[in-house]
């Protein structure tokens, strides 16, 4: 009985990631079509978690007429972008702090993660014990 409340648990966790992950989806492609692109340049890093270790997520500036806005990484890396290095964004032309990672795809991993969760729940729930 208790790996099929657990199972219906994980079940229930599973969609929850996938509905999240559908909608950043669908929300990043929106920003990906309707935001104009520009370039950045690494100028720092920040710590961040990284397993057992400490990694680092890069920092990038860009210039919007007058204005320098910063855009963090996505990713915590032991291995992050060399200082100077310029990346693609695409930002809000109504709001230029608003931006993105041109063709990111870290919002792409989440939903692997939603669906093996579900699996593993249903086997859970019907799992003999």
């Amino acid at each position: 009985m208790k790996s099929k409340i657990i199972g219906f648990i994980v079940v229930v966790l599973g969609i929850g990631i996938c509905y999240f992950s559908i909608g950043n989806f669908k929300t990043n492609s929106e920003k990906q079509k309707t935001y104009t692109e520009t370039t950045a340049k690494v100028v720092g890093y920040e710590e961040c978690d990284l397993d057992d270790t400490t990694g680092q997520r890069f920092i990038a500036e860009y210039k919007i007429d007058r204005d320098t806005y910063k855009i963090k990484g996505n990713v915590c890396s032991n291995m992050p972008k060399s200082l100077g290095k310029e990346v693609k964004i695409k930002y809000n032309p109504n709001d230029p702090s608003d931006a993105v990672f041109s063709n990111d795809i870290s919002h792409y991993f989440i939903l692997p993660a939603g669906i093996i969760f579900i699996i593993c729940g249903i086997i859970l729930a019907f799992k003999n014990n």
